[in-house]
């Protein structure tokens, strides 16, 4: 198995009754080198008791809120690894994610970032109206590349750049176009590695402005194409 260190980069607000469970996800995979730093985004719950509960098994951040992309900027600017890995506070890792990610790497030493399957789910303590009122499908796993299912080597992120700060839902979605522009070698497992959690107040479920972000952004990848194309 490989030495290297994985930095899982986890940000959080106002999620402290998901928190631990995140956590222990990654606490349980069975790849020993990790970094686990936890970055709280201004919240104003009870998110610092449940950090505190696990003692200097993780690193935690504190910062006045700047949304999801500045915290994972946050934590990836304090992170030790040679791999960069994510998990939003509200999500759970399966077994051996991390390994099977890593063992990916080591068959191909060219590869940079390794995605992986997801499925979601109705958190548990919601009743089934609440599942009535959203359209989400739990019954098959899904292909995500998104943050919470991506291990990638620390040298592909810097190329990548950073987390925009200016979006919400369209957050993942702008991160994954500049991974392809920027033509990172990438590798999607058919595997499931993540539980997507579905709940009252996931972003993409309550923001308003989801469609007019998602519509931002595939401009902005187009300009961005187009601008290349006229230096060409």
């Amino acid at each position: 198995m490989s030495s290297s260190v994985i930095s899982v980069i986890i940000p959080t607000y106002n999620c402290a009754h998901y928190l631990s469970e995140a956590i222990n996800s990654i606490l349980s995979q069975n790849y020993p080198h990790l970094d686990i730093i936890v970055v709280d985004d201004g919240s104003t719950d009870d998110t610092q008791a449940v950090l505190s509960s696990f003692g200097d098994q993780l690193t935690c951040l504190s910062q006045n809120n700047q949304g999801i992309g500045g915290a994972r900027n946050t934590g990836q600017a304090h992170a030790r690894g040679d791999y960069i890995a994510y998990l939003d506070a509200d999500d759970i890792y399966l077994p051996d994610k991390l390994s099977r990610q890593m063992a990916c790497f080591e068959d191909d030493p060219l590869l940079e970032c390794v995605q992986g399957h997801m499925v979601q789910f109705i958190s548990p303590e919601l009743g089934a109206d609440f599942a009535k009122t959203v359209e989400v499908n739990t019954e098959h796993s899904l292909a995500a590349p998104m943050a919470s299912t991506t291990l990638i080597k620390r040298q592909a992120m810097e190329r990548v750049g950073p987390w925009s700060t200016e979006l919400t839902v369209g957050t993942d979605l702008d991160w994954y176009a500049r991974i392809q522009e920027k033509q990172v070698r990438c590798l999607m497992l058919e595997e499931t590695v993540l539980a997507r959690r579905i709940h009252r107040t996931n972003t993409n479920l309550v923001n308003a402005s989801a469609k007019k972000e998602r519509l931002h952004v595939l401009k902005a990848m187009l300009d961005r194409r187009r601008n290349q194309q006229n230096i060409n």
